[in-house]
């Protein structure tokens, strides 16, 4: 047991379920985090189960999306198409996403979102297992689509039940553990996808993959969340585009995923390209790398985003301008260094700093917006992000490839991220701004 110091006041701040009286006494780990403006978690059972599943169905989620990328060199074998044409297999599944999450975004601010997210789950779980039965090019374009469509009913649902179960004061960091499953999902999918496709082929890897869907499927089904349902009726759409900061959210998270994508789609092959690795070495280690220090990213950024808020209203959204800024150089020199160990160096560093900003992008949304529109305003966050983002990304970047050479693809990634980090940086000027103009007109 640690040592206990008296704890200075009450901590009435936190919105129910969470208890909103505090022990009097505190440990030494809940006063450090007190003096971090933090709050040391105290969740119930309930609370962490719907954390627990929903990261593991987001795990899921872009396992299923990512475990195509590795098995390019299989499918350009099997069905001989180009790079752009292979692009296109990861672009069907974002374009598809896009245009889905509307819908159901709308849907889920109005309707049963553990129904909702049971089905979109149990959808895409279906549509992997069939990819492996793709008999041409067109019909696996056709199974990826079909992806898309589930996982653009998952998304809206999962990130406003994430907020809406937990105190805003955890926002980051309870987006940021939702989004851990993500990058674990997209890393764990980068390195079986080559893995698996290596040892049994890329068929018999999608009808694996496509099983542990329907469990979770279940899981979330059954979910149960004793929360009584908002009585306010959820805001105009168009009143979301009212909010300045709001939209340039939308550019910068664009230009963002944008950047990522482009590596995601494009990184195993071009390790294998320009540095000699096999399918093999080239998922396994970049899944390492990427996964230790995305995992690292994801969490410290939440926490930081979460410490930084507490002493400023523009604390989360200066938190991802910052680590984006700084993560640009090494992403560059990444893609235009010769030497393998300076490569993986280099990609170690940049994507813990660009994973930083995935739980404070949630949080900032959901602060800029209404709490019956936070499906929705995902929604479109999700729409505009993977419209001109995931989608056109593997796309130019492998028409780019085509015409010169694959490093000169992934320079757009580079100055993507760089000015992703601008759009961030001007978001915590108009919140800023915006607080001070309020605090005046209180004054006056």
């Amino acid at each position: 047991m640690g040592k206990t110091v008296q704890s200075e006041g009450g901590g009435g701040g936190l919105a129910s379920p969470v208890p909103p009286n505090p022990p009097a006494t505190l440990t030494e780990a809940q006063a450090g985090f007190r003096r971090l403006g933090l709050e040391w978690p105290r969740f119930t059972g309930w609370q962490w189960k719907v954390l627990i599943v929903l990261t593991l169905i987001n795990l899921l989620n872009y396992f299923d999306r990512l475990i195509i990328n590795p098995m390019f060199p299989f499918l350009k074998e099997e069905f001989g198409v180009s790079d752009s044409r292979l692009g296109l297999l990861a672009s069907m599944v974002i374009l598809v996403h896009s245009l889905a999450v509307l819908p159901f975004g709308f849907w889920s601010d109005r309707g049963p979102r553990q129904r909702i997210m049971a089905f979109g789950v149990f959808l895409w779980s279906a549509a992997t297992a069939l990819s492996g039965a793709a008999s041409t090019f067109g019909s696996l374009l056709l199974t990826r689509g079909v992806v898309g469509v589930g996982e653009g009913a998952y998304a809206p649902a999962g990130t406003a039940m994430i907020s809406d179960c937990f105190p805003r004061s955890f926002r980051a960091r309870v987006q940021g553990v939702f989004n851990m499953g993500m990058l674990v999902g997209g890393v764990l999918g980068l390195a079986a996808g080559g893995v698996l496709s290596q040892w049994i082929g890329w068929r018999y890897a999608f009808y694996l993959v496509g099983l542990p869907g329907f469990l979770l499927g279940l899981a979330a089904y059954r979910l149960r969340v004793p929360m009584a349902p908002p009585t306010e009726k959820p805001p105009a759409i168009v009143s979301l585009l009212k909010i300045p900061a709001y939209l340039m959210v939308l550019a910068g998270g664009m230009f963002v995923v944008f950047a990522s994508t482009a590596f995601i789609t494009w990184g195993p092959t071009f390790a294998i390209r320009y540095h000699g690795l096999t399918v093999a070495q080239a998922a396994s280690w970049m899944g390492l790398i990427v996964l230790v220090g995305s995992v690292g990213g994801v969490l410290l950024g939440g926490y930081i985003a979460d410490s930084l808020q507490a002493r400023w209203v523009h604390g989360r959204a200066i938190t991802i301008g910052v680590t984006l800024l700084v993560g640009t150089p090494f992403l560059y020199i990444a893609v235009t260094t010769d030497s393998l160990f300076e490569f993986f160096l280099c990609l170690l560093v940049a994507s813990f700093l660009l994973t930083c900003y995935h739980g404070p992008a949630t949080a900032v949304i959901h602060d800029l917006t209404p709490e019956r529109a936070h499906s929705f305003a995902f929604a479109l966050y999700l729409f505009v992000i993977h419209l001109f983002g995931d989608t056109l990304a593997p796309v130019l970047v492998g028409r780019v490839s085509d015409l010169s050479e694959l490093r000169h693809g992934l320079l757009l990634g580079v100055a993507a991220n760089l000015v992703a980090a601008v759009c961030f940086l001007v978001v915590a000027g108009l919140i800023y701004r915006q607080s001070r103009s309020s605090r005046h007109q209180v004054l006056r």
